[in-house]
């Protein structure tokens, strides 16, 4: 069986400061050498009561596992764009797809990486949620005193919590 949650051997573009391709660069390397520039999505997914769909990251993830997150993200693969990715992401974690609006894109680094994250933003379609195992524990619809309560109980990475906040005062939309 193939371990989708965990894939190390994955071909990422390496991208310098400007977001310029300039080679490629295995995953397990890019996340563990901040020198190492690449390229993540994330996407926040809202509701028509103005709620944003969490979803709490597999146990199995060797990176921030269990931990509260934005609908999904994921690593952006060698020769796809960043809106590829973000709709194959929501598809292969939540199985729905839904159009999806580019909001902006952030430089993130931690002391294992470097990358940039463009974040997308799309409405509920209201289809079924089909959650990969492998990928997320659950996933659930809050609105901003139930985020924060989360954010307060089981921690989520800052710069997904500023996204997420920026949301609920409508800087986003």
């Amino acid at each position: 069986m193939v371990d989708k949650t965990n894939t190390p051997e994955e071909i990422l573009d390496l991208v310098n400061e400007n977001d310029e391709v300039i080679g490629e660069v295995k995953k397990k390397e890019a996340n563990s050498n901040p020198n190492l520039w690449h390229r993540e999505v994330c996407v926040l997914v809202y509701d028509d009561q103005n709620r944003i769909l969490l979803q709490q990251r597999s146990f199995k993830k060797k990176v921030y596992p269990g931990a509260w997150a934005e609908t999904c993200a994921g690593h952006v693969s060698k020769g796809q764009t960043y809106e590829e990715t973000a709709h194959r992401e929501l598809k292969e974690e939540l199985g729905f797809d839904t159009d999806l609006k580019y909001v902006e894109k952030v430089v993130v680094k931690f002391s294992n990486e470097t990358h940039f994250a463009a974040w997308f933003m799309g409405k509920y379609p209201g289809l079924p949620i089909k959650i990969d195992r492998e990928e997320v524990e659950q996933a659930k619809f809050a609105d901003e005193k139930e985020f924060e309560q989360l954010r307060d109980k089981e921690g989520m990475l800052d710069y997904s919590a500023a996204m997420i906040r920026k949301f609920f005062k409508r800087e986003l939309v």
